[in-house]
Order: structure tokens, then C-alpha cells, then sequence
């Protein structure tokens, strides 16, 4: 590469690149729909030079000189940037790569058995399942002296489920990933096989404040106000409510939240982030006392501290949340309540102003408890929480499973939880 040799003096750049191959296989309506692959590699350039920034993204073999010269004629209108690029640094290996592999008779004999299975399960059901892989590799080289590179395998099954009744219309999905093929089938199946279940039975529900046990997967929304509370950007421009309460304790003893971007074998880890930096551990809340945040270089800089490694294509967020598993059973949370809901699934509650804590969303997969035993579920409802508040005040329990699970914007390794005083309305 030549552009190091190319640059005018004063000039720094960071060069990242990305190749990747990846395969999917989609059934549709319990049918085979498509297998489809991509083999891409893109290069994306950033130049640094008389205090300005520009970027500069190619998919051209060996386009690093042009790629250089169009960034020369752009960074004289670049935006202001002080931050430097990333310097030498050592990077941990967390083996995010398996060289296992099917082919693609194997994944469609796969994605092919089962829909056959899931559609055993009842006839009328509609089926979908998709199989993805991608190998994914990427390196990072800059003028200051970092120079790393990684490679990962990832796969995911995403299947779903549809059961016309009537007017009513019942979805189920469920997504695993891995960086392995070695998907456990016969418990995915059993998981939504048990939805099914409980679901088909629509029952009444009445507007009021109950306990709640939120599924690994929706209990994402309720603690996205306190990721977004919680990264330099927020604490900086002073719009977190926690922008001097560092340090406070603010949420139930018994609660704690760490993202961590270094587990071994993990899809969601990476050795280091979009610049460079290394991921790590970041206790963000520790027995409700408010910890630390999430940064990126630049926000660093601003707040006179270094980053986390949460930099990314889209901003600073988190590699995997992680809270604490409990003592007791899933199923000892169910007959612990008289009257109350189980939400395994909602729509908009990813929005609103995450700074007031406010969470308010339209339940989908919501299923009634009485007496101890889930009775049917629910419909029409939507479910309001304040998650500072709840996580504060009304956090009764959590299980002693925890599920790793992809959902809104991030990866999450939550146990079910139990908060009470829920205000759920009805149409």
C-alpha cells in the first residue's frame, strides 16, 4: 500500500478494510423461496490535514492512490477535527472465527427440515426461515501505528410462524445466532412451538398498573434510556439526566448493567471498534450506582478521558449488554403472580425521548397470568414503564436464565424480569 509513501507532510490518514462472502438461504410459506450470495470488499479512507477531516469509501482493487487523491481534493472542505487517528496498540485474540461450514445443499436441507417440523407442529400454520452466513474480514492501519486485523463467521436462523384465526392474526419469530452452524433445533422449535401454545387462546384484559415480567428480548427497550443516559455524548452536551450524577447510587442495589465487547466466540464481539481502540469490559452500573459511560475517540477527548471501544458505523453503542442473573426460575416468577402479563414481544418502543426515561409500547406477544399459570394472551393492549423509576422502585425480581438475544440496536445477555406496578392500557 502506498498511500503512507503519497501523503503531503502533516497529513494522517486511517485505512479500514472489509471483505466478506456470505450465503442465505430463505424457505417462504413453508416453500423453498431463494439462495442468493454476496462476495464484496469495500475500503474506506480517512484523511486528517490542516485540522480538517474527510472520509472517501471504494470498491475498486487496489484503489488506495485514487482513493488519496480524491480525499486531498474534498478535506479543504472537510469538517473541523482535532482527535487523532488510532496509535499502536495490542489486541486481544477472542477467536471470533469457526471454520465450520455447510454447503449449500446443507443449508437448504437444514432451513428445509425445519419448516417441515414446525409445520408438523400444526397445519394451518404459515412458515418462514432464513439461514444466513457471512465471513467477514477486517483490518485497520493508520499513519500513527495501528495496524490489526480480525475475522469472523457469523450465522443466524430466523424463523417464524403465522396462524390465521379468524380475524385474529398470530405471529411468533424467533432469531439464533452463532458463529457456528450448530443451531439447537429441537429446543428452537419447542420455544415456539410452547408460544404457540399459550397464544392461541385470545383472552381479556383490563387497563391498570401490574406486575410484568418482560422477556430477555423486550427488557432490551427498557434499559435502552439508561445506555443512552449513559454514553459521552449524552453526558456531554448535559441532556443525560445523570450528566453529574457519576458515581451516585440511582437504581436498585440489586441491579447491574456491563457491556462487553470481549467475550470469546461471541458474534458480538470485536477486538477492537470502529478506530481502533480496543473493546473491554464496561461496568456501566454496578448495584444501582451509576459507573461509567460509553465513549468514542472524539467524545473522549471532549470529556478529558479515553474511549470505551464503542465507536461503530452508527455512532457509540454498546457490543453486548449483560446484567446479572437471579436466584429464582422463570417459572417460580410466573407463580409468584396473582395477575399480571408476560410481554415476550412490542412495536414502538424504541421511541420517544430515551432522557426522560419513558417506554411505551404496543404489546404483540403479550400472555396473561392468573393464579400462577399463563392463561392466554392478550390483545390491544399497550404497556407504559419509566425506567428510571421502575429500575429504581419496582424491580421485584429476576430470573436465574438468561438468554443471549439480538434485538433493538445491540446484543443482550438478560434473565427475565419482574417489575411491578406496569401501567398497561386497552383500546
Amino acid at each position: 500500500m502506498s498511500i503512507g509513501k503519497n501523503m503531503p507532510n502533516g497529513a494522517n490518514y486511517e485505512l479500514s478494510t472489509k471483505r466478506k462472502n456470505s450465503s442465505r438461504v430463505r424457505y417462504a410459506g413453508a416453500k423453498f423461496d431463494r439462495i442468493s450470495s454476496e462476495n464484496n470488499a469495500t475500503q474506506t479512507l480517512r484523511l486528517l490535514y490542516d485540522g480538517k477531516i474527510t472520509s472517501v469509501t471504494s470498491s475498486e482493487p487496489n484503489g488506495e492512490d485514487n482513493m488519496l487523491s480524491q480525499a486531498m481534493e474534498m478535506v479543504k472542505y472537510g469538517s473541523p477535527h482535532s482527535e487523532t487517528f488510532a496509535e499502536a496498540a495490542d489486541v486481544k485474540d477472542l477467536k471470533l472465527f469457526d471454520s465450520a461450514q455447510l454447503s449449500s445443499k446443507e443449508m437448504i436441507d437444514m432451513a428445509g427440515s425445519f419448516v417441515a417440523d414446525l409445520k408438523a407442529i400444526d397445519e394451518r400454520l404459515i412458515v418462514e426461515c432464513v439461514i444466513d452466513y457471512a465471513d467477514e474480514e477486517t483490518s485497520l492501519k493508520t499513519s500513527y501505528g495501528f495496524d490489526s486485523n480480525y475475522r469472523t463467521s457469523r450465522w443466524s436462523m430466523m424463523a417464524g410462524i403465522s396462524l390465521i384465526q379468524g380475524d385474529d392474526k398470530l405471529d411468533i419469530w424467533q432469531l439464533k445466532r452463532s458463529i457456528t452452524p450448530d443451531f439447537d433445533l429441537k429446543k428452537l422449535k419447542d420455544e415456539i412451538a410452547e408460544r404457540l401454545d399459550y397464544a392461541k387462546n385470545v383472552v381479556t384484559f383490563e387497563a391498570g398498573a401490574y406486575p410484568v415480567i418482560f422477556s430477555p428480548d423486550e427488557f432490551g427497550f427498557v434499559t435502552n434510556p439508561i445506555v443512552k443516559s449513559l454514553t459521552g455524548t449524552a453526558i456531554y452536551d448535559k441532556v443525560s439526566p445523570w450528566y453529574d450524577k457519576l458515581g451516585q447510587e440511582l437504581l436498585d442495589p440489586r441491579f447491574s448493567l456491563v457491556d462487553d465487547g470481549t467475550l470469546e466466540r461471541a458474534v458480538a464481539s470485536l477486538p477492537f471498534d470502529k478506530e481502533g481502540t480496543p473493546t473491554k469490559r464496561n461496568v456501566l452500573v454496578q448495584n444501582g450506582r451509576i459507573q461509567d459511560m460509553l465513549m468514542d475517540r472524539k467524545i473522549a477527548a471532549k470529556l478529558g478521558k479515553k474511549s470505551s471501544g464503542n465507536a461503530t458505523t452508527s455512532g457509540i453503542n454498546p457490543h453486548c449488554l449483560i446484567m446479572d442473573a437471579g436466584t429464582k426460575s422463570f417459572d417460580e416468577l410466573v407463580k409468584s403472580i396473582d395477575h399480571g402479563l408476560l410481554i415476550d414481544g412490542s412495536m414502538g418502543a424504541w421511541s420517544g425521548n430515551p432522557y426522560a426515561g419513558l417506554v411505551s409500547g404496543t404489546i404483540v406477544m403479550g400472555l396473561k397470568i392468573e393464579k400462577g399459570k399463563i392463561v392466554g394472551r392478550v390483545k390491544d393492549c399497550m404497556y407504559t414503564v419509566n425506567a428510571f423509576e421502575h429500575l429504581s422502585k419496582n424491580l421485584i425480581d429476576f430470573s436465574a436464565e438468561r438468554e443471549l438475544e439480538t434485538g433493538f440496536g445491540s446484543t443482550t445477555l438478560y434473565p427475565y424480569v419482574l417489575l411491578g406496578d406496569v401501567v398497561i392500557s386497552t383500546k
